[in-house]
């Protein structure tokens, strides 16, 4: 004893049995009940702002909780009531049983739980439990993360849990007009699990793989009392809500019990103060009997309103062993659609308006066979069924006949792959199915076998477009075909047609037309059936007018590849048009913007493209080839390369590596390159965007080549842009080119022939995409312009001439332009610079005398037309008008030059006749034409023809202000003024209409041609 004690007393003198007893005596006074009352109220109130009340009888770290009488009391307007009351609440646990790998719940209870929930004037005793939460910054939830499909515990464990709720009531009382009270007692719960031992946790169906046992109780022994007042219904009825589950897979054989027993054939209520009868009824009976091996599916079937919807009986025998055998069958069934609605018409304002009506049948389906091959039979009938649901359109099912066959191993373990994705199905026959459906037929057929693979017909008459999409009419009929060796590689075969199309775009629908279309796709699958890749061998879409001329034709060849990443390949895309059919079938919004460029087209474009695409979620990159055939522009080797990417979700940058466009044998040659971002500034120069374009337009021909339209071209024109944020620098080149241009009426009276030879320039190009409204440049004083004194500027803009044939007289050439010994026939200064057109030195001869300007301005702004603003001065110097006239004609004519000075302004392009202002102002003019002149400006009578005969023409001037043209013709005196006297020497017309001062002009201008 002596020894014992010497031992125990050294034992007790350690450190370790000091420091373990230290760690016992902090235990003991932390987790006991006494602590538990004192400190478990003061933490509720602090986290929350409620009271708790309760009594533990348990409160330990490894074992668990107990407590007694337990309240729950939310905060004010509610601090009377509690909000949870239970007479007992248990949570127990064994923790140190993980030493030996055990996860155990001992048991999770509660005793006369009840929950009242109140809500008074809006606000709910729920509300009154958390304080508010307060505001978070949004975190941003990394998107490339995927998905845990399991949770690793790294070491080997069993759970067991036991869940016991006995006596749960839950009430709900409010005030509201709508929701008054909702009261449910007597429920009870009872759940017991045990698992086998894991080393994860899957996220999936595959967890119950883990069960070892499972029983579940709800409500096993009473139905449960249920209460409900609204503003509309008051239903207070006891019903059953009963399941009764149990899975024990460690016996032998196992042990599967289940049974459920849901409402009832007579549900009564008020609905509005009067009586409504429903009904619905679930019942199962499931039982497995060891002693025989034997599952008996008693009886498990669904009424409604009394009428079985379906009865299912059957058993499986022989389960232990390898091979159970299947027999279930559905041995009743009527699905009375229009009981039902009498039914829902009494519960109107309660529940969504629907309109149902007609009867459906199962009976006849049917699951025989033993476990590796089950034969089943699904079996569907229908008979005028129809459903609308609100004020959407009805959907009738005038007949509905569903028949299938199918061979089904439940004891397949093979791994689903691409090929087969489900392993447990041998066999399926579709032998047929057929319904009509808002007067379109549908019919199925087909088979699928896994050494054959699938083989599927599908025929469709009469379907009616418009039931579905409201834009769209026409009625289609096609004809499907879906064969592939296996689930993986499926190839699929459509003929469509569809009469007597239309479609609605804006306020305005198309006219009727016939479209056709056939199509050999090929679909390859991936895990789990997810479409892996598309092929589309052969898509060809063809659209024809009523009298059955061709308007549009497409085919399509290519490849969309999905995965992470989409690839798409079109290779090639072919629209072929007729314009003058086309026009027949589109709209009128569509025709509007096609007709005006129906001249562009031709009668017979075509277009091929090749595209190719790889979308992702952090950019899209993308290169095309176009080649077009424009016969109304005579193009026909249109080709355009391009490639581009765009980066960002919200597409932030914009990179356009290649863009080339070639025609008329590669004599035009467009050049874009583009880098561009999304800009921060208030108001970006590009959209939303800014940075860098390079554009690059050139015309290059060694001899005359013919382009379109009569015109041919030779020599070099180029303009090149480079527009850097809010600036466009470039410039426009050309050191010796010619355009000459015949119709198609030579030679003949109607030849028209022109020759513009000799360009060369040099224009400089600076213009701002931020230009602000200025000052005009026209009101004020005239002084600021720039004033040459006499010094011509240098020309970067010359013509050597341009002749043709006369603009009025048949086969008479003319010179528009007249080239001279040592210059050309016209030259001008022109400078592009911060938004300012400006020409000055400008010389053109011509008509045997010259045109000269000076201070022409030409504002561009920020290019809004009203914005827009354009002064000059014109000076015309012995101008010969005989050269206009006929040769007949011009022999009759004494003097025809003239000279005079055009000043000319102009403001608010929007609106230019009103804001045009004009002074042209003739200083020498020959008698004929003075005479002329005298008559556009005052009606032809004897007293004009003898003034005009009496007095000589000293001066003529004519203005233009908001769109009235006045005019003074000044007379020199002569001997014939002692007997005709004018006053001032002068006649003047004033406000005359802009539109009656040309009428005049053109009759006048007609009388020198006859």
């Amino acid at each position: 004893m002596d020894t014992w004690r010497i031992i125990l007393l050294k034992v007790l003198k350690t450190k370790s049995f000091i420091l373990f007893f230290v760690f016992f005596l902090l235990y003991k006074c932390i987790f006991n009940v006494f602590t538990a009352d004192l400190l478990v109220p003061k933490l509720v109130k602090s986290f929350t702002i409620g009271s708790f009340e309760g009594k533990f009888k348990r409160f330990s770290l490894f074992f668990g909780i107990e407590i007694h009488d337990v309240k729950f009391f939310p905060g004010a307007p509610f601090q009377n009531n509690p909000i949870l009351s239970a007479k007992k609440i248990v949570l127990h646990w064994n923790l140190p049983a993980l030493v030996f790998g055990k996860l155990k719940i001992s048991e999770v209870g509660l005793r006369d739980l009840v929950i009242s929930i109140e809500e008074k004037e809006g606000i709910s005793n729920l509300t009154r439990v958390l304080p508010p939460k307060k505001t978070e910054e949004e975190v941003e939830v990394s998107e490339d993360a995927e998905p845990t499909d399991e949770i690793s515990t790294y070491l080997p464990l069993q759970a067991s849990a036991y869940i016991n709720l006995d006596n749960i009531s839950l009430s709900f009382i409010s005030d509201s007009e709508t929701l008054k009270s909702f009261h449910v007692s007597d429920l009870s719960l009872e759940l017991e699990l045990v698992t086998n031992r894991f080393t994860s946790i899957p996220l999936n169906l595959e967890i119950l793989e883990q069960l070892d046992y499972l029983s579940l109780k709800l409500n096993k022994e009473k139905p449960i009392p249920i209460s409900l007042v609204t503003d509309k219904v008051k239903w207070n009825q006891t019903i059953p809500l009963s399941v009764n589950f149990e899975w024990d897979r460690t016996a032998k054989p196992e042990l599967f019990l289940f049974t459920s027993n849901f409402g009832q054939d007579n549900i009564l209520m008020e609905v509005k103060n009067k009586p409504v009868e429903l009904g619905f009824h679930f019942f199962s009976d499931i039982n497995y009997k060891p002693e025989t091996d034997l599952v008996e599916i008693k009886n498990v079937f669904l009424k409604i309103l009394g009428t079985s919807w379906f009865t299912i009986q059957g058993k499986i025998t022989d389960l232990s062993k390898d091979k159970p055998n299947v027999d279930i069958k559905i041995v009743e069934s009527k699905i009375l659609l229009s009981s039902l609605q009498r039914s829902i018409d009494q519960l109107k304002g309660i529940v969504p308006e629907v309109k149902i009506a007609g009867d459906l049948s199962l009976l006849g389906t049917e699951f025989q066979g033993n476990w590796t091959n089950i034969k089943s039979k699904f079996i569907a009938k229908g008979n005028a069924v129809s459903v609308s649901m609100g004020k959407q359109k009805t959907h009738n099912i005038s007949y509905l006949d569903i028949n299938l066959v199918s061979e089904i191993d439940l004891s397949n373990t093979k791994i689903k792959s691409k090929e087969i994705p489900f392993p447990q199905v041998q066999k399926l026959e579709i032998s047929p199915i057929s319904l009509n459906y808002n007067g379109a037929d549908l019919g199925i057929l087909g088979r699928y076998t896994i050494p054959s693979g699938i083989n599927l017909e599908i025929h469709l008459q009469k379907f009616e477009l418009n039931p579905f999409v409201s834009s769209l009419n026409g009625r289609t009929k096609a004809d499907i075909s879906i064969f592939g060796e296996n689930l993986a590689n499926l190839n699929i075969n459509l003929k469509a047609k569809i009469d007597n199309f239309r479609y609605a775009l804006d306020r305005s629908r198309s006219p009727f037309s016939n479209i056709s279309a056939i199509s050999d796709i090929q679909v390859k699958f991936a895990e789990q059936f997810k479409p892996e890749e598309i092929s589309i061998q052969d898509l060809k879409l063809e659209q024809r007018t009523t009298s059955n001329s061709k308007a549009l034709q497409l085919g399509v060849k290519g490849k969309v590849q999905l995965s992470y990443d989409t690839n798409i390949r079109m290779d090639p895309v072919r629209v072929d048009l007729s314009t003058s059919n086309l026009l027949l079938v589109l709209p009128l919004v569509l025709k509007e913007k096609v007709a005006p460029i129906q001249s562009i087209l031709g009668e017979s474009p075509s277009l091929s493209l090749k595209l190719g695409s790889k979308l992702s979620k952090e950019s899209k990159e993308f290169s095309a080839r176009l080649f077009a055939k424009l016969p109304g522009l005579e193009v026909n080797d249109l080709s355009i390369d391009t490639e581009g990417k765009i980066v960002g979700k919200n597409n932030e940058t914009i990179s356009l590596k290649k863009f080339d466009l070639y025609a008329f044998d590669k004599i035009l040659h467009l050049k874009i390159f583009a880098d561009l971002k999304k800009s921060k500034l208030q108001d970006p120069p590009l959209g939303p965007y800014a940075g860098n374009i390079s554009l690059n337009l050139n015309m290059n021909s060694k001899v005359k080549k013919y382009l379109l339209k009569g015109i041919s071209f030779q020599g070099d024109l180029g303009m090149d842009l480079n527009i850097k944020d809010f600036d466009i620098l470039g410039s426009i080149k050309s050191s010796s080119s010619a355009i000459s241009y015949t119709n198609s009426m030579c030679p003949g009276e109607n030849c028209k022939v022109f020759l513009v030879d000799g360009i060369k320039s040099d224009i400089p190009i600076q213009h701002s995409l931020n230009a602000k409204p200025r000052d005009s440049l026209i009101v004020g004083d005239k002084s600021i312009f720039l004033k040459t004194y006499g010094r011509d500027l240098p020309s970067n803009f010359s013509i050597n001439q341009v002749v043709g044939t006369h603009p009025s007289i048949p086969d008479l050439p003319f010179e528009y332009v007249k080239k001279q010994e040592s210059s050309p026939g016209f030259s001008a200064n022109i400078q592009y610079k911060e938004n300012f057109l400006s020409i000055e030195s400008l010389r053109a001869y011509s008509l045997n005398g010259i045109v000269l300007g000076k201070n022409m301005l030409f504002n561009l702004s920020s290019m809004a037309p009203q914005e827009m603003e354009f002064r000059g001065n014109i000076l015309v110097r012995d101008i010969d008008l005989k050269q206009l006239m006929a040769p007949k004609i011009r022999d009759k004519i004494d003097d025809g030059k003239i000279k005079a000075d055009l000043n000319i302004s102009l403001r608010d392009f929007s609106e230019p006749l009103s804001n045009l202002d004009l002074f042209f102002s003739i200083f020498q003019i020959g008698k004929d034409f003075g005479k002329s002149a005298l008559n556009v400006i005052s009606q032809q009578n004897i007293l004009i023809d003898r003034i005009a005969d009496s007095y000589s023409i000293n001066k003529i001037e004519v203005s233009l202000s908001k769109g009235l043209v006045y005019a003074d013709v000044l007379f020199r005196r002569s001997l014939l003024s002692l007997f005709i006297n004018l006053e001032d020497s002068k006649i003047s017309q004033q406000r005359m209409p802009l539109a009656n001062f040309l009428k005049r002009a053109q009759s006048e201008i007609e009388s020198y041609q006859e």
